[in-house]
């Protein structure tokens, strides 16, 4: 069997030369692994998307606590998620998210609270349901093609491998083994692991941590597509940007409790923040005076200033220190990083309490 894997188990079961030689053999060959009506399901043409005509929430959470030792990981959470939205959970490292999630996979059991996941118990929706960990392990022998094929026949599907592999861009390695991958192209792969039960419900355990630029906004098409199919995912990040291009809900989550949730949108306009204007001046320049600015800092030979009227700082900017200087401006609009500064009273980058 390929282990589930998480954080704490972030390598496959051990298992024997025999049962791993069965395991490559099945990966291999052209039979299915069947299900109990004795029929191997089908992904034609690789995915489809999900057609539960099901109601009610995606998955929802009430109460939900989970301790290790004197640690307490999550501390009385509440969501939910509807069918076909993309949700983030965000937050720094350390702040509940992946206990969280570990809890709506399956993986874990909670101390407290209650757990409904495409409207069972998370043990009973785990065939609708794809996951791609935050840190997990691929069997080094097996190809891509084959990984993907091995997973999906695992789970009761003939899978489509290299049209699933595609999806993620990594059609020209299918036929490299996995121990030859590089980092990023590892993480696409799992991925691709995450879809070939054609799953209802996509749960992302911060998908592009790892990843350069490119292969990160990758990432966000891959995800964007997912939508479109009328999928649920369920992601968390530490990234701010990722969360506000994704995301139609989010949950602000710190020391292991919500501190915010609502749209990206809504959750800037309720804090009603100020833009942040950087600009390259003299430290005596007493920028904080200028019309218009609620907060000035000057750090490492810029100033930073906060208001809501940008125009009217730029003017008196320029009528100041001269137009020269407006060519070493930037403009940085309110997001939710300052409504989580605004909450917890730090940047999230700072990291947060177990």
């Amino acid at each position: 069997m390929v282990a589930v894997n998480s954080k704490t188990a972030m390598r496959p079961l051990p298992v024997g030369r025999r049962t791993f030689a069965r395991l490559l053999t099945f990966a291999r060959s052209g039979g299915l692994w069947r299900s109990s009506n004795g029929r191997g399901a089908k992904i034609p043409d690789g995915l489809t998307g999900p057609a539960t005509q099901e109601t009610g929430p995606a998955v929802w959470v009430r109460g939900l606590r989970k301790s290790y030792g004197p640690v307490e990981a999550v501390r009385g959470i509440d969501l939910e998620i509807q069918r076909g939205q993309i949700v983030a959970l965000v937050g720094p490292n350390g702040a509940g998210k992946t206990t969280t999630m570990e809890i709506i996979e399956g993986l874990r059991r909670p101390d407290a609270g209650e757990i409904r996941v495409l409207g069972h118990e998370p043990d009973k929706a785990r065939r609708r349901v794809g996951v791609q960990l935050q840190e997990g392990a691929l069997y080094g022998d097996l190809t891509c093609a084959e990984t993907v094929t091995l997973f999906g026949r695992l789970y009761g599907f003939e899978s489509d491998a290299r049209a699933l592999l595609a999806l993620v861009d990594l059609a020209d390695v299918a036929d490299r083994r996995s121990d030859r991958l590089s980092g990023g192209q590892k993480r696409r792969l799992q991925l691709a692991l995450a879809l070939c039960n054609d799953p209802e419900l996509v749960i992302l355990d911060e998908p592009t941590t790892g990843l350069d630029p490119l292969s990160r906004r990758q990432t966000w098409a891959m995800i964007e597509d997912l939508h479109s199919q009328g999928r649920t995912v369920l992601l968390t990040t530490h990234y701010i940007e990722e969360a506000e291009q994704l995301a139609e809900l989010v949950y602000i989550i710190d020391g292991g409790k919500v501190v915010a949730e609502g749209s990206p949108t809504t959750l800037i306009a309720e804090l009603g923040a100020a833009a942040t204007i950087s600009v390259a001046a003299d430290p005596e320049a007493k920028l904080e005076a200028l019309p218009g600015v609620l907060r000035a800092e000057y750090t490492n030979g810029r100033w930073e200033l906060q208001g809501r009227e940008v125009g009217v700082i730029l003017a008196a900017l320029n009528q100041s220190l001269g137009e020269g200087a407006l060519r070493d401006v930037s403009v940085r609009p309110p997001s939710l990083e300052d409504v989580f500064l605004a909450r917890t009273g730090r940047h999230i980058q700072a990291g947060g309490k177990p």
